[in-house]
């Protein structure tokens, strides 16, 4: 028995170790196998996911291709760990439009909403057909109208004066129509009119008025802007014009009297009453005008000349001394509807020429300082009420008036 005992263990040891050997040989192939298929799954769930993405960037919804729908039943896993993964790597793909895919189920991708660029069509912003209303403040020596814009104005006013021994009342009415020729080009013509009426103290408790009135003097005049403002440099517009001897001569000879020593002497015969808005003659008038914007505020400033031509009254001749002019302001923007205006204007105006005598004391310098609020109350159309107040002897001392604007 113990040699058979022997035989059966060695026998066992070499069965076992057959059995090893053959294990051996046999496991390593099926272990290829079996991992092969898990790479190929993992290739196909891959393909899978990158047509997934190439149809949520193209904005296309058609599904995967079949190979890669049957792949899916196999790799269920994979996929959505791929699909976090892609997601993470780029930004142009968000994960939030897939829909969850189920077991035997083709994901679907929702297609990307479309961007409002692409959907929007761009609309340019409108141009301004004309300049801004802060430049009305010295409208009338600015540009402010693009080619073939047109612009009524008119506005009313009261101007009170006080001298020696005498008041003046004024009401006055001035119309304008201004036309835009081209882009720097602007024509203009201003109609004046008013009445005007000085009261003097003739003795205790007796007084004697003088009225005149009647149309003023009408200006023609251009307006060219030779410099657009920069950011260094202001706005440069010339102003010329010419005016038209449609109102009466301020001039009374009635009481005239050169000799110095004659009681009566009177060598002025310079009605003033009457020479606000009329000079009776031919002129022409230029004026230079700058202008800065510092947004919200406009600055302004300018001179200008006045030259009439000699004229013939009652037999005398009258030769008006030049007249040098001046203003500067500024505008400012309360809001889009309203604008502040501050000015300051003045004159100097030289002797008066009568028979080639030179008449003392009657260089005139009247400045005045003007407060005006321009307020829009409808499409293209504008209300300025104003406020003036003389700074010297010889300005009116206080002057209302209120202006209407329309453009079309």
């Amino acid at each position: 028995m113990p040699p058979l005992r022997r035989v059966s263990a060695t026998s066992f040891l070499l069965g076992a170790t057959l059995l090893s050997f053959f294990l051996m040989s046999v496991s390593p192939a099926q272990a290829d196998e079996a991992h092969e298929r898990a790479l190929e799954a993992r290739v196909r769930a891959l393909e899978l996911d990158v047509q997934r993405l190439e149809a949520h960037l193209n904005g296309s919804s058609a599904a995967p291709t079949p190979a890669a729908h049957l792949s899916a039943r196999s790799a269920t896993a994979a996929p959505k760990r791929v699909r976090i993964e892609a997601a993470a790597a780029d930004p142009a793909a968000p994960g939030s439009h897939e829909q969850p895919s189920h077991a035997g189920e083709t994901p679907t991708t929702t297609p990307p909403a479309a961007s409002p660029a692409a959907t929007t069509p761009s609309v340019e912003a409108p141009k301004p057909d004309s300049s801004p209303q802060e430049t009305f403040v010295f409208r009338d020596n600015s540009v402010t109208l693009r080619p073939l814009h047109l612009e009524a104005s008119t506005e009313f006013g009261y101007v009170h004066g006080d001298g020696f021994l005498q008041t003046d009342r004024v009401f006055t009415s001035t119309s304008a129509v201004r036309l835009g020729l081209l882009d720097w080009l602007e024509f203009n013509a201003t109609v004046p009119a008013f009445t005007a009426t000085r009261t003097r103290g003739t003795g205790p408790f007796r007084t004697q008025s003088q009225e005149v009135g009647g149309l003023g003097d009408v200006l023609l005049q251009v307006n060219a802007r030779v410099h657009e403002q920069t950011e260094n440099t202001p706005g440069v517009v010339i102003s010329l014009g010419t005016l038209l001897p449609t109102g009466p001569a301020p001039y009374d000879f009635s009481r005239y009297q050169p000799n110095p020593a004659a009681s009566a002497y009177n060598p002025n015969p310079t009605n003033l009453n009457a020479a606000y808005f009329s000079r009776g003659a031919w002129g022409a008038v230029a004026n230079l005008q700058l202008y800065k914007t510092l947004d919200p505020v406009i600055l302004f400033a300018g001179v200008g000349a006045r030259y009439l031509l000699p004229q013939s009254v009652q037999g005398h001749t009258v030769q008006a001394g030049v007249i040098y002019t001046y203003n500067i302001g500024l505008s400012l923007a309360l809001s889009e509807k309203s604008t502040l205006g501050f000015q300051v204007a003045g004159e100097y105006e030289n002797k008066l020429v009568v028979d080639q005598h030179a008449v003392p004391q009657t260089n005139l310098e009247p400045v005045v300082v003007r407060v005006s609020l321009i307020q829009r109350i409808f499409a293209q159309t504008w209300l300025e009420p104003a406020l003036t107040a003389g700074l010297t002897n010889s300005a009116p001392g206080l002057g209302l008036s209120v202006g209407l604007r329309r453009r079309f």
